[in-house]
């Protein structure tokens, strides 16, 4: 029986968060949805802690897979004419699914719609806002995505299923680097933006974005930015060369922020000048060799922490 959203939950290792989940998108105001939980070979009792809430997910157990492979089996398992991702620690607002589905419904060009949300800790407290710490950057979004960061959060994400399947599932090699579907459907549909936190994103010691190092990360966003850009070449030039090299440079910048943090000075520097050798009209490229460069270790670290506890308050 086909239904008008399919809510795809990718679940690894959540035991403590998946009721929570579940009980959110049972809430929802708006009601015409399946809930399809794709467990990723959890070691703990998330899937039976799912079993046992009061939901209609159908729940599905492989081997571990990764997020990306897992979100594609449950895209693929679905019904529904709209698809959104939640995953098993976190949350939506009761309102969500009916403000995102009327703003479908009332424009069919439109492909992705996309709100603000909240940052919440293992007690549900609100400790913040995304788009606080990532502002929306108007414009076009996948040009904007491109040159500058990601700003939109797949916890708040709602897709139509004909748009996005004529972009592909999901890329498994991207581990979690999501936003590069969203620029891909951003290149051939309408979007909108909702500021009104409809989510809740849930910080805490195992996240997938957490456990994954930065200095990984970095390098494959980068790869993957380096793919969408090979594979639409207009967007390349719309986008500007400028505009890749500032947003490459940015992507070294923050991996040498993160490695000083922690103390890593020497890996950090090496990462600072390549980011000022990749666009060295940016003051802040400047300014992190400048840091990095000083004699006193101590005061180095201490900087880049306390700029960090600023800008990243979870």
């Amino acid at each position: 029986m086909s239904v008008k959203l399919s809510v795809i939950i990718a679940s690894y290792n959540h035991e403590n968060f998946v009721e929570r989940t579940l009980k959110s998108i049972e809430e929802q105001t708006f009601q015409d949805f399946e809930i399809i939980l794709i467990d990723d070979g959890s070691t703990d009792r998330t899937v039976e802690m799912a079993k046992k809430a009061n939901s209609r997910a159908r729940i599905f157990v492989q081997q571990n897979q990764g997020v990306d492979a897992t979100r594609n089996r449950g895209i693929e398992l679905s019904s529904g004419k709209y698809i959104c991702f939640v995953d098993s620690d976190d949350m939506s607002a009761p309102e969500r699914f009916e403000r995102q589905i009327e703003v479908m419904e009332n424009d069919p060009e439109t492909g992705l719609v996309y709100s603000d949300a909240y940052i919440v800790n293992t007690e549900d407290n609100i400790i913040g806002r995304f788009n606080d710490v990532y502002p929306v950057v108007d414009g076009n979004l996948a040009e904007k995505l491109v040159a500058h960061y990601c700003f939109v959060s797949i916890a708040a994400v709602m897709v139509r299923k004909e748009i996005f399947l004529k972009t592909g599932l999901f890329d498994p090699t991207r581990n979690a680097i999501e936003y590069m579907k969203w620029i891909e459907i951003a290149l051939i549909s309408k979007t909108y933006y909702d500021p009104r936190p409809l989510a809740y994103v849930r910080r805490h010691e195992t996240n997938t974005s957490k456990v994954i190092k930065k200095r990984e990360w970095s390098a494959k966003t980068r790869d993957a930015l380096e793919k969408v850009l090979d594979r639409y070449p207009k967007l390349r030039e719309s986008v500007g060369k400028r505009a890749i090299c500032k947003r490459f440079s940015r992507s070294y910048f923050v991996t040498g922020f993160y490695l000083a943090s922690e103390g890593n000075l020497t890996e950090a520097k090496s990462y600072y000048w390549t980011a000022l050798k990749r666009y060295p009209f940016d003051p802040v490229n400047w300014g992190g060799v400048i840091l990095i460069s000083l004699p006193c270790r101590k005061l180095i670290v201490g900087i880049h922490n306390f700029i960090k506890k600023k800008k990243l308050p979870w």
